[in-house]
């Protein structure tokens, strides 16, 4: 390459040529700003731009990334088919008064044989052996003490001797009291029992079976205010009361644990003075 042309080569590149750049507008001096106020706004004003322009409202182009690929539209209509799908079989499914045979009515209005869990599951109905397991009879202390309760009191009694007999064996009762609370709900009146008996039976050597019972009594208002006035109590017929528990015996004595300790037993009683006597019948 000549002389000539090597001037013209632009540092950086390898083919020459005559270098272009843009035109630049002519430079225009600002004036120079005066000191005073007055004459510093009136020379601002006769500046040649406006100062005051404001630009708004304009709308930049905004990209969809989501509809930037080409199956986008292939997407829309099988969504829109899949929501029209839906909607049809809703149509045509039954309505749920006809599939499940239960009117929409509020739960109360239902009848409580529609209401059942499982109607047509059979299980088994417990059943209460005819024969007595056993007979027991308690005396009670004259002594009791009143505890207070978050509901009122409770009255402690202990048992000052007892017997026991029947199938399951025989013996005496050894220890033992029962706590009871007088209940009032509306015009019912009732007694709240909860007692543990220490039963010692008469073999040779002496098994000890711990048995709990939990029950009510509950009868006619004036009968049970009657029970409880000790100079009334003796002319009022227990039978008239209807009092009942359930009990449950355990024992770590081999002869007897399998026949008290996997048992349920519900008691029939009468509470007469200062006894209170038990008929035991095992639920099968």
């Amino acid at each position: 390459m000549g002389g000539a042309s090597s001037e013209h080569v632009i540092p950086g590149t390898i083919y020459g040529g005559v270098p272009r750049f843009p035109r630049i507008p002519p430079y225009i001096p600002l004036p120079e700003m005066p000191r005073d106020k007055d004459a510093l706004s009136e020379r601002t004003a006769a500046m040649e731009w406006d100062t005051t322009v404001v630009v708004h409202s304009v709308h930049w182009p905004q990209i969809d990334n989501d509809r930037r690929h080409s199956g986008w539209e292939e997407v829309e209509k099988r969504w829109t088919q899949q929501q029209q799908q839906g909607a049809e079989q809703e149509q045509q499914q039954p309505e749920p008064t006809q599939r499940t045979g239960v009117s929409s009515r509020p739960p109360g209005e239902e009848s409580p044989k529609a209401m059942v869990p499982y109607p047509h599951l059979a299980i088994p109905v417990p059943g209460l052996e005819s024969e007595c397991d056993f007979r027991m009879r308690v005396k009670l202390n004259s002594q009791s003490a009143s505890m207070a309760t978050g509901d009122g009191f409770k009255k402690w009694t202990t048992f000052t001797e007892g017997e026991w007999a029947g199938r399951l064996g025989h013996g005496v009762v050894v220890s033992g009291g029962q706590d009871s609370q007088d209940l009032v709900h509306g015009k019912t009146l009732a007694t709240q029992v909860e007692a543990t008996h220490r039963l010692k039976t008469a073999d040779e050597i002496p098994a000890f079976i711990e048995c709990k019972t939990r029950g009510f009594r509950t009868g006619p208002p004036e009968l049970m205010r009657a029970l409880q006035d000790p100079e009334r109590a003796a002319s009022v017929d227990a039978r008239l009361i209807q009092y009942r528990v359930a009990l449950s015996m355990k024992t770590s004595d081999e002869r007897y644990a399998e026949k008290v300790n996997f048992g349920l037993w519900v008691g029939s009683c009468l509470w007469r003075g200062s006894e209170v006597i038990y008929d035991v019948y095992k639920i099968t």
